[in-house]
């Protein structure tokens, strides 16, 4: 994938927040695309060998949308060493229902001793473009696995993931460069909400906050995107989606 300038932070919460504006708020505890499946996790969780004492933003992140934002702090609550596996797929719950739900992106694999604790930054994607982004003030818990084109999406990208660009040269006082996900939260969107480009160019027209020249800018943006968000798709077997 070749990588591209990011959005800004600002410019992504103001899309969402103009989406959120006009979206209500859901009564289930369980988001449209979580399947039946429970991982191995929620079971350690129900037995109580595993206890989570933070599961939220991280410290660092560097926006609210997508990328390792989401912090876990856990304990090995049992007598026995453990493997704690967090898959691709794992659904996040918001406690608060105008935040968005989210998704576990890449598989996790942590060992810890009896009584061992843990600080572990997990990679996650926003599952609704229509709410408004994780806060400080979020809790969220662990789903089920999720279901359908959504987690079909999430397992491809997981054992498809393009490596990180190489390290700048030594010397050369260069920033190291990262992966651009931004096409893949696009595409994700567009699979959970089916928002294409002209959804997503609605939502800026109807925020204030991006008239004027933020517009074009948008419309601009989303069309040098597209081909990379339509190649993840099509390559995912998705091609039905359009971007």
């Amino acid at each position: 994938m070749t990588r591209l300038q990011p959005i800004t932070p600002a410019w992504l919460c103001a899309v969402a927040a103009s989406c959120w504006l006009s979206a209500g708020c859901r009564e289930t505890p369980r988001h449209a695309h979580e399947g039946d499946i429970r991982p191995a996790l929620a079971e350690r969780l129900t037995r109580g060998e595993l206890r989570i004492e933070r599961l939220g933003m991280a410290l660092r992140a560097e926006q609210p949308f997508f990328g390792r934002i989401l912090e876990l702090s856990a304990r090995n609550a049992s007598s026995r060493p453990m493997l704690v596996v967090i898959e691709p797929g794992q659904i996040i719950r918001s406690q608060n229902p105008a935040v968005t739900d989210l998704v576990i992106a890449s598989r996790e694999e942590i060992a810890l001793d009896a009584g061992q604790a843990t600080r572990r930054e997990l990679e996650v994607f926003s599952l609704s473009q229509r709410k408004l982004a994780m806060n400080r003030d979020t809790s969220y818990e662990f789903g089920n696995l999720a279901e359908g084109d959504v987690q079909t999406f999430i397992a491809c990208f997981a054992a498809n993931r393009p490596p990180e660009p190489p390290p700048p040269p030594p010397g050369s006082k260069l920033p190291p460069q990262k992966l651009d996900l931004t096409p893949v939260q696009l595409a994700l969107w567009c699979v959970a909400e089916r928002l294409d480009r002209q959804a997503l160019l609605e939502g800026v027209a109807l925020n204030p906050v991006l008239k004027g020249g933020e517009y074009g800018r948008s419309r601009d943006y989303f069309d040098g995107q597209a081909k990379y968000v339509q190649g993840l798709l099509d390559r995912c077997g998705l091609e039905k989606y359009k971007f």
